[in-house]
C-alpha cells in the first residue's frame, strides 16, 4: 500500500509539473487533515487556507503549490480535484459562475467601479470626492471616494474611518461592499438623521479595489481563474505577490512564503508592491483615521490582530477589540476571533495598521460560510443580502471612529 501511494504521488507530481509549465491558471481543490492551529499554521507557510471544518482544511491551489504539498505534506492530503471548466464535477457549484461577467454582471469591473464613484461625486458634490491613493504594478489608479459633511477651514481635524476591499483578486464580493456603502451613505444623508450626524462628524474613506490588476485578470477571458495575488512579474517567470502578506509589521515571520509561485508569496521585501505602498502612504497622510475595516471573502468571520502572533495585543486594547468584534457579531452573526486562532499569517493589513499606527483594524470575511456555499464565487444573487447583513456593523464602526474606546462603555 505504501509503495502504491508513493507511486501515485510520483505520477501526480510529474503530471503537476507538466501542468504548471503550461498554464498558470489551472487550479486544484485540496482537502487536508489539520488537527489544530499549529498544524494549520505549518500548512499556511505554503498555501492560503480557504476553509476550515473541524480537523479538515480546504484550499484552492495552483499546480506548483499542489506539487509542493505532495512533496512536503503528502500524509495530510485526503482528496484533490482539478478545478477548471472541463472538470468541476466535484465542485459543480462553481460551474454556473464561469461565464463572468454575463451571468454575474452585477459585479463591478474596474472601469464600472470608477464610473459609479464618479457618478456619486457628480450627484453629491458637496459630500463626495473621488481620489487616487496611487497606482498598481501595471499602472492602474487605485481609486477611492471620500464622504464628509461641509465644515469650515478653521475647524479642527475630525475623526475618520477607512473601508477597503479586494486585496485579493478573486474576492469580488469584497469590491461590492465598499461601493454599496458609498452609495447608501450618500443616498441616506438627507433622509436619515443618524447617517447625517455620522457623516457630518467624521470623514469616511472608501477604497473598493486595492488590487485592480489581479481582480481584472481573474475574470479575463470570461471565466474565473481563482487568482489571488497582484500581477507582479517575478524574476523566476511567475506572477504575483500576496498583498495581504506584504505589509511591514512582522513581515516574513510565518504564514507566508518566500516562493514566488506560492499563493501567499510575501514579496521580496515589506512594501515591495506599489499597491501596499499606496495604502501605507494613504494612512500615513491621514493621521485622523482611528478605525479601518478590510473586506475579504469568505467564511463569515470578524477578525482582529494579531494575525502574525499567537498572543493577543494585550491590555485595554485587547478588551476593546474583543468587545467590538463581539458586538458586531451579534449583528451579522459572524464568528468573532483573533486572526491567529485560525492560523499564523504575517504581514497583513490589520497587523500593520494597529502595530504601527494604532488604528483599530478589523477584517470581515464575508459570506458564504464555507467553500461548499460557493466559496469565492457565490454568484451575484448574494450581493444585496451580504450587504444588508453587514450594514449595521459597518455603521457601528463609523459611530465609534471618534473614540474606539467608547465600546467598553456599552
Amino acid at each position: 500500500m505504501r509503495i502504491l501511494k508513493l507511486l501515485t504521488s510520483f505520477l501526480l507530481i510529474y503530471s503537476l509539473n507538466s501542468v504548471a509549465k503550461k498554464d498558470e491558471s489551472t487550479s486544484f481543490v485540496v482537502e487536508m487533515i489539520a488537527n489544530n492551529v499549529e498544524e494549520r499554521s505549518q500548512i499556511a507557510n505554503e498555501i492560503h487556507i480557504d476553509s476550515i471544518e473541524n480537523d479538515r482544511i480546504f484550499s484552492v491551489v495552483s499546480a506548483d503549490e499542489m506539487q509542493r504539498l505532495y512533496k512536503m505534506h503528502s500524509e495530510k492530503i485526503i482528496t484533490t480535484s482539478v478545478l477548471n471548466e472541463n472538470a468541476v464535477k466535484d465542485f459543480s457549484f462553481l460551474a454556473a459562475t464561469m461565464d463572468f461577467p454575463s451571468r454575474d454582471e452585477k459585479f463591478h469591473t474596474y472601469d464600472e467601479m470608477y464610473e459609479d464613484l464618479k457618478a456619486l461625486e457628480s450627484e453629491y458634490p458637496d459630500l463626495a470626492s473621488v481620489f487616487s491613493i496611487g497606482k498598481s504594478v501595471l499602472g492602474k489608479d487605485i481609486w477611492g471616494i471620500k464622504i464628509s459633511g461641509k465644515r469650515s477651514e478653521a475647524e479642527e481635524l475630525v475623526p475618520a474611518i477607512a473601508y477597503l476591499g479586494t486585496h485579493h483578486a478573486r474576492e469580488h464580493l469584497s469590491t461590492e461592499m465598499p461601493i454599496m456603502l458609498a452609495q447608501k451613505l450618500l443616498d441616506e444623508y438627507h433622509l436619515d438623521g443618524n447617517i447625517k450626524n455620522l457623516i457630518d462628524g467624521n470623514e469616511v474613506y472608501i477604497i473598493p479595489m486595492v488590487n485592480p490588476d489581479g481582480a481584472m485578470y481573474d475574470i479575463e477571458g470570461g471565466r474565473y481563474k481563482s487568482w489571488r495575488k497582484n500581477r507582479r512579474s517575478n524574476a523566476n517567470g511567475s506572477y504575483g505577490v500576496d498583498l495581504n502578506r506584504n505589509y511591514g509589521y512582522g513581515w516574513g515571520t510565518g504564514g507566508s512564503s518566500s516562493n514566488p509561485y506560492s499563493e501567499v508569496y510575501m514579496g521580496e521585501s515589506a512594501f515591495s508592491e506599489p499597491e501596499t505602498q499606496a495604502v501605507k502612504e494613504f494612512f500615513l497622510a491621514h493621521e485622523n483615521i482611528t478605525i479601518a475595516l478590510s473586506f475579504h471573502t469568505f467564511s463569515e468571520l470578524i477578525l482582529y490582530p494579531w494575525g502574525g502572533l499567537y498572543e493577543g495585543v494585550g491590555g485595554e486594547d485587547e478588551a476593546i477589540f474583543k468587545k467590538m468584534a463581539t458586538d458586531m457579531a451579534q449583528m451579522n452573526h459572524y464568528d468573532p476571533m483573533q486572526s491567529s486562532e485560525l492560523y499564523i499569517a504575517s504581514g497583513d493589513t490589520c497587523d500593520w495598521l494597529y502595530g504601527e499606527l494604532n488604528v483599530f483594524c478589523f477584517t470581515f470575511e464575508l459570506s458564504p460560510s464555507s467553500i461548499w456555499g460557493g466559496g469565492f464565487y457565490p454568484g451575484a444573487s448574494v450581493i444585496d443580502t451580504v450587504f444588508d447583513d453587514n450594514w449595521e456593523p459597518i455603521l457601528y464602526l463609523l459611530d465609534r471612529a471618534a473614540d474606539p474606546r467608547s465600546a467598553l462603555d456599552l
